[in-house]
């Protein structure tokens, strides 16, 4: 897929570039998960830490290892490419802004994290994880989590349309004044 290029970002690892211009609210990836192998949250602590970083939730405590291009998108507080799911398991990558040939595609990780959405009833079989925004965008957030519900309200407002309707209607309660 010559659009689309993964590289090493420096202090972030490896990243998605584009390989070409696209437009904003250009479709430029699409993701199905569904074939791909499914694994406890034990068995992943047993994998590669490559492998691990690659882990994504997909429902009743189970995860994929997703090593798609889509894998490679780095967070940013101020992402180009937003992620419309379909479903927890199919994904489309859109434009947000134009995007030149040669920038990195990015994505804010809050709102894509479907697992880590409500905190405070923990789980045992999900990972919840927090991390240092290496970003460098003017509204970084310094620490990322997956707790949708901790971002900012406009951040929230901006991304609500494109969760899962799933998620949309799991915490209808708490979306409400978003729309």
């Amino acid at each position: 897929m010559k659009s689309l290029i993964i590289k090493k970002t420096g202090k972030k690892g490896q990243g998605l570039f584009a390989g070409k211009d696209f437009k904003k609210n250009e479709l430029i990836l699409r993701n199905d998960k569904s074939k791909l192998k499914k694994f406890i949250l034990k068995q992943i602590s047993k994998l590669s830490k490559e492998k691990q970083e690659h882990s994504d939730y997909i429902g009743d405590g189970k995860y994929v290892i997703d090593m798609s291009p889509d894998s490679y998108s780095n967070h940013s507080c101020d992402p180009n490419t937003v992620t419309k799911m379909k479903s927890i398991l199919v994904s489309e990558i859109y434009a947000l802004k134009d995007i030149k040939k040669g920038d990195e595609l990015t994505h804010d990780y809050a709102y894509t994290s479907v697992d880590q959405f409500d905190q405070k009833n923990k789980k045992k079989e999900v990972f919840y994880w927090s991390m240092d925004c290496k970003c460098g965008a003017e509204n970084y957030r310094k620490k990322v989590n997956g707790d949708f519900f901790q971002l900012p309200k406009k951040t929230q407002k901006k991304f609500y349309k494109y969760l899962p309707v799933s998620i949309r209607k799991k915490y209808k309660k708490r979306f409400e004044g978003l729309k």
